[in-house]
């Protein structure tokens, strides 16, 4: 068993796993904005939809969650590292570059 070979297995799933949370994170709130803007599209009331509003919302409050914990669990992973004898192998910085510019707000 090569353990840098399965632990390279293993990050490269949890990069795609941060990347899917992320990207189903912002699909939800996409949908959440849309749903608003077609209310008034169509001159509906404010509360017109309001039910499906809160779930989506529950949704994007779940995948924060989700978003939160799989961040966790990259730190978790990153730090049994050398326990292991893998120094040489990076799962990633926890706190990646972004493109623009924004509020760096480290996970509880």
């Amino acid at each position: 068993m090569d353990k840098a070979l399965v632990a390279s297995a293993v990050a490269e799933e949890l990069f795609a796993t941060e990347a899917a949370v992320e990207d189903a994170l912002a699909q939800a709130v996409r949908l959440m904005r849309r749903m608003v803007d077609a209310r008034r599209e169509l001159g509906l009331p404010a509360k017109a939809g309001d039910l499906a509003l809160q779930r989506v919302s529950a949704a994007v409050n779940a995948l924060g969650e989700a978003q939160k914990e799989i961040v966790r669990a990259h730190g978790e992973l990153e730090g049994m590292k050398g326990e292991l004898g893998l120094r040489g192998i990076g799962f990633g910085p926890l706190l990646k570059p972004m493109a623009e510019a924004s509020d760096d707000q480290p996970v509880d």
